[in-house]
C-alpha cells in the first residue's frame, strides 16, 4: 500500500512538472511567432551545447528555417527572442534604447566584482554614469595625442616582423604583441617589451581572461543564459588568476602615478580623477573594484578586439593580391603627401578604412548582440508583445551574411562600404563599443605600417576558412598563418 502511494505521487510529480514545462513553452506559439520546437526540460540548450553544435552554427542553421523577422527559442524556460530584421534591430538597440538598456549577463556584483562592475556588464543609471566619465578617455582630440605611440608600436611591429627569417607567420600571436604593446602604453603609460619575451605577462593574461576550453564554453553560456548555474557552482565570468595578475600591475600603477602626480590624460588619469571627484558619492566602494574593473576590461576588450581584426584582415589580403595592391597605393599616395602620416592623412585614406569594414563585416567581432527586455513591450512593426525580462539576441554574422544586405556575401568585397557602413561589429546605438574609434586607429596604423614594407602572401600552412571555437567571440585560434615578403625583395 505504502509503494503504491508513493508510485502515485511520483506519478503526480512527474505529471506535474511536465505539464509545467508544457506551459512554458507555449510562450511564443501564443505570440504567433516561430520557434526552435524545444526539447523537455532543456529547450534548445541541448541542440549547441550537449550536442557540441556552437551556439553561432546553431542561430545561423535555425534562422534560415523562418522567413520570419524572428524566431524564438528555449534556455530550459526561458524565452529567447533572435532578431532578424535590420530595422527592427535598429529600434531595439537605437530608438528604444530605454526599454533594452542591460544586457542578458548574469548582473550579480558578489559572484564576480571585477566583471559585474565593469562598464561591459554595469546596467541601468551605474552604468550611464560610468560610460559618461570614461567617454572622455576616446575623444578625437585623445586619439591624436595617442597617434606618435600607436606609429611607434607599429614600428616595433615591422622590425619584428623584419627580423623573422623566412618571413613565414602564425599571424595572431604576434596581432597580440602588437595590441598588448599599445594598449599598456596609450591606456596605462607602462612599456612591456612584448617582443623582448617569447610571451611577456601582460600579453598573455589579456589573451586569458577568458577561461578557454569546455569550461570556459560552460562559464560563458552560463553568464548569458543559465544565471542558476553561476550562482551553484559560484563561476566567475573573469578568470581569477588573470585577475591576480592584473589587479597587482594595476594598483602598482594606481599608487605609481598618485606619488609622482604625473599627468598623462590617459584612462589611469581618468580612473584616478573621477575617484578623487566621486569617490564619496554613494556608487564605489572604497578598495577600488571599480577602477581596476574599468582597467582589466578595458585591456582584454582592447587587446581582443585589436589582435583579432588585424589578424583577419592580414588573413584576407593574403587571399586577395589585387585588393591588397590597391590598398597599398593609397597609403603610399597619401603618406608622401604628408610625410609623418597624421590625423588627418589617416581619415583621408578611403579604400583603407573600406577595407577594414569589409573585415569587421565577414569576420565580425562576436556571435550576437544581446539585450534584455527592462519592461513589458510592443513591437510597434507586428504588434508582438514581450514580457519584462525577455532576452533579445541578435546574431551578427546572420545579417553580414545576408544577401538582402550584402550581395555575395562570402566573397570579400571592401568596394560594398564605398556607400554605406551598416556592418553592427562593434554593436549599435548607446552600449556601442566606447574604444570604437581608438581600435580603428591602431588597427588601420598598423596596416599602413606592414603594408608599406611587405607584401602579404599566402604560404603553405595558410587556410581558406578560419575555423572558430569560442560561443561568443569570434577569435582565431592560432591558425591564421601568412607569408611577410620585404617589398625591396619584390
Amino acid at each position: 500500500m505504502i509503494l503504491l502511494i508513493f508510485a502515485t505521487a511520483l506519478l503526480i510529480g512527474a505529471c506535474t512538472i511536465v505539464h509545467y514545462f508544457k506551459n512554458k513553452y507555449k510562450y511564443w506559439e501564443s505570440r504567433g511567432v516561430p520557434y526552435d520546437k524545444p526539447t523537455l526540460f532543456f529547450g534548445s540548450f541541448w541542440r549547441f551545447f550537449f550536442e557540441r553544435d556552437n551556439l553561432n552554427k546553431y542561430l545561423e542553421r535555425t534562422g534560415k528555417k523562418y522567413d520570419s523577422p524572428y524566431f524564438g527559442f528555449f534556455i530550459f524556460t526561458k524565452p529567447i527572442l533572435v532578431i532578424q530584421d535590420i530595422e527592427i534591430a535598429k529600434r531595439i538597440f537605437v530608438k528604444d534604447f530605454v526599454s533594452f538598456p542591460n544586457k542578458l549577463f548574469f548582473p550579480d556584483k558578489h559572484y564576480d566584482p571585477i566583471f559585474n562592475n565593469s562598464l561591459i556588464n554595469l546596467r541601468g543609471e551605474d552604468w550611464r554614469y560610468m560610460r559618461r566619465k570614461l567617454s572622455p578617455v576616446f575623444t578625437t582630440g585623445k586619439i591624436k595625442t595617442m597617434l606618435e605611440i600607436i606609429d611607434e608600436c607599429s614600428d616595433r611591429l615591422t622590425r619584428y616582423l623584419a627580423n623573422i627569417p623566412d618571413g613565414d607567420l602564425e599571424v595572431t600571436e604576434v596581432a597580440s604583441r602588437f595590441a598588448a604593446d599599445v594598449i599598456s602604453l596609450c591606456m596605462f603609460g607602462v612599456k612591456c617589451d612584448c617582443y623582448q619575451k617569447q610571451i611577456h605577462n601582460f600579453q598573455y593574461y589579456g589573451e586569458n581572461i577568458l577561461t578557454k576550453g569546455t569550461i570556459g564554453v560552460i562559464i560563458t553560456v552560463a553568464y548569458i543564459f543559465v544565471h542558476f548555474a553561476v550562482k551553484i557552482f559560484k563561476f566567475t565570468y573573469f578568470n581569477p588568476e588573470g585577475v591576480k595578475y592584473f589587479r597587482g600591475v594595476f594598483t602598482d600603477i594606481f599608487n605609481e602615478r598618485k606619488e609622482q602626480y604625473l599627468k598623462r590624460n590617459d584612462l589611469v588619469d581618468i580612473l584616478l580623477d573621477f575617484k578623487r571627484s566621486d569617490g564619496n558619492n554613494g556608487r564605489f566602494v572604497h578598495d577600488d573594484t571599480q577602477l581596476l574593473a574599468q582597467a582589466i576590461a578595458f585591456s582584454f576588450a582592447g587587446q581582443e578586439t585589436t589582435s583579432s581584426i588585424l589578424s583577419f584582415t592580414l588573413h584576407e589580403l593574403s587571399l586577395n593580391n589585387s585588393i591588397q595592391d590597391r590598398l597599398r597605393q593609397e597609403i603610399v599616395e597619401i603618406s608622401n603627401r604628408y610625410g609623418n602620416l597624421n590625423y588627418r592623412g589617416l581619415h583621408e585614406m578611403k579604400y583603407l578604412s573600406m577595407v577594414v569594414n569589409e573585415t569587421l563585416r565577414k569576420h565580425p567581432l562576436t556571435t550576437f548582440v544581446q539585450r534584455e527586455a527592462l519592461d513589458d513591450y510592443t513591437f510597434p512593426e507586428t504588434g508582438l508583445q514581450l514580457e519584462r525580462g525577455t532576452g533579445i539576441i541578435v546574431p551578427l554574422k546572420s545579417f553580414h551574411y545576408d544577401p538582402k544586405y550584402f550581395p555575395n556575401p562570402e566573397i570579400y568585397d571592401p568596394e560594398r562600404f564605398r556607400e554605406q557602413d551598416t556592418h553592427m561589429a562593434f554593436g549599435i546605438g548607446p552600449r556601442g563599443c566606447i574604444g570604437k574609434r581608438f581600435a580603428l586607429v591602431t588597427i588601420k596604423m598598423a596596416l599602413v605600417n606592414i603594408l608599406k614594407k611587405f607584401k602579404v602572401e599566402r604560404n603553405a600552412e595558410t587556410r581558406e576558412t578560419i575555423p572558430i571555437n569560442s560561443p561568443l567571440i569570434f577569435r582565431p585560434e592560432n591558425c591564421v598563418n601568412v607569408r611577410f615578403t620585404h617589398l625591396s625583395e619584390t
